[in-house]
């Protein structure tokens, strides 16, 4: 029998209509999770709850609450823990996942026991999903991403299925605020674990204005040099990685938002 989790995390600013769609996906999925770990990270609105309290009746949830708001990172650490399969597919709760993604993802992980995290491509759109505005596409194969993750995020989070053992021996999530899934394929492939990606559309994500702006800022830019100046220090990038890293890399958190977003959307795909 397939036996897998699925780790969300969501909060009083999603969208329940959104949340409502990303469950809709799970629900449909040809090979269905034995669980759902559900983070709720503070407190949410009452049309929230309505959706979590409609899915519980259709899905397997297992709800956690946080009673005060701690992040993504430290959020996701917390549910990984209480996810009961060895197998764990990552799931944002305004995404929506391609009806066939857990059926790939966990044969591939089957059939390739040296993998311990494998990602997919991914369709942005806007407002609906069969209109797509662009795609995010990564290299594929261990090798390439272990060199790639150098300069950037060699795996889409939302799209990811990983094995619990290998990522908790790493570590797990950190409180690395916008960067911690980075934080963790670095510290992943610098334990010599491997990754990969599977050259297919598996997830449909969200990708407005809105998105963009996240992606920038002060506190974006910290937080992007802290992951950069620990990558050095555990030897993951040299100092000639580094310097290149801090100004192209920095330099996309401070430009104005629709400056970033041409960039997204025409040089990081």
């Amino acid at each position: 029998m397939c036996k897998f989790s699925v780790l969300m995390s969501f909060y009083g600013k999603d969208n329940p209509e959104y949340l409502h769609e990303a469950f809709k996906s799970l629900e449909v999925q040809t090979l269905k999770p034995t669980e759902i770990v559900l983070i709720q990270d503070g407190k949410i609105n009452s049309e929230l709850q309505r959706t979590v309290l409609t899915w519980e009746k259709r899905l397997p949830i297992k709800l956690i609450v946080n009673e005060k708001n701690l992040g993504l990172g430290l959020s996701l650490k917390k549910g990984l823990e209480a996810c009961s399969e060895s197998i764990v597919a990552r799931m944002d709760s305004d995404d929506i996942c391609h009806p066939k993604r857990f059926e790939v993802q966990y044969q591939f992980l089957k059939e390739n026991p040296d993998i311990s995290a494998v990602g997919s491509w991914i369709a942005e759109f806007s407002l609906n999903k069969d209109k797509i505005n662009t795609y995010r596409k990564l290299p594929v194969d261990s090798e390439e991403l272990f060199d790639f993750a150098k300069k950037r995020c060699p795996l889409n989070h939302p799209t990811v299925m990983y094995r619990k053992e290998d990522i908790i021996f790493v570590g797990s999530y950190d409180n690395f605020r916008f960067q911690q899934d980075y934080h963790l394929w670095g510290r992943l492939l610098n334990s010599g674990y491997k990754i990969y990606n599977i050259p297919k559309v598996l997830l449909f994500m969200r990708a407005d204005n809105k998105l963009f702006s996240r992606r920038g800022g002060l506190e974006y830019f910290k937080s992007e040099i802290a992951v950069q100046k620990y990558f050095l220090k555990i030897g993951f990038i040299n100092k000639f990685e580094f310097v290149r890293n801090y100004f192209i890399r920095g330099t996309v958190r401070v430009v104005p938002n629709f400056v970033r977003k041409a960039v997204y959307q025409n040089l990081l795909r």
